[in-house]
């Protein structure tokens, strides 16, 4: 097996467990709309435009004040989308400082930049790749390409963790070593057949 020089984590399901039904309820609770309009909602495009850097925080205020009928703000609006977060998953994160005395340790994830509200108090991925900030989402073999050229490093001394399999699929396609994330304690397992941490 290649050295490992960098370490990609996703966010969501991962370094920052998500639960989208928390997400509906706060829609809803502060909103005053019914469920099946903030499910409607949620699968609208202005997620994808956001996920991709074609729309932004007024252009999400501005959706969600048609939704409500009433004006919603754009912080309100930040709010409700990062309300899908639950607790960060502390022990993931600390491993990942443990990491990063070692090698480059940075986050690859689809999501505006502004999920950077939700990271531990002193947190840091570098390079944090959002996908509003480099117009591609996973599983696309673009936003591999740009993460692979951002960290400068020889696909096979790169690992990605993620809890989607396409996402998996598609970093092992590029040649990336890759774990498909279902725990802490399967995640430490990997890494220790890695000779990590």
């Amino acid at each position: 097996m290649a050295r490992l020089r960098a370490i990609l984590f996703d966010l969501g399901g991962v370094l920052l467990p998500f639960d989208r039904e928390r997400r509906i309820a706060a829609i809803v609770g502060r909103l005053g709309v019914a469920e099946a309009d903030a499910r409607a909602f949620m699968a609208d495009d202005i997620h994808r435009r956001l996920d991709t850097g074609q729309a932004d925080e007024h252009d999400l205020a501005l959706a969600f004040t048609a939704l409500a009928g009433h004006a919603v703000s754009e912080p309100e609006a930040r709010e409700l989308i990062l309300s899908v977060f639950e607790a960060p998953n502390m022990a993931l994160w600390d491993l990942a400082v443990s990491l990063a005395e070692r090698l480059t340790v940075g986050g690859f994830s689809d999501n505006p930049s502004f999920v950077r509200q939700v990271f531990p108090q002193g947190a840091n991925l570098e390079p944090m790749l959002f996908s509003s900030e480099i117009g591609a989402c996973k599983p696309s073999a673009a936003a591999f390409a740009i993460a692979q050229s951002r960290l400068a490093a020889a696909p096979k001394s790169i690992l990605f963790i993620d809890d989607s399999a396409a996402n998996i699929d598609q970093a092992r396609a590029m040649g990336w070593d890759a774990i498909l994330f279902a725990s802490n304690e399967q995640l430490t397992a990997q890494l220790r057949l890695r000779g990590l941490p």
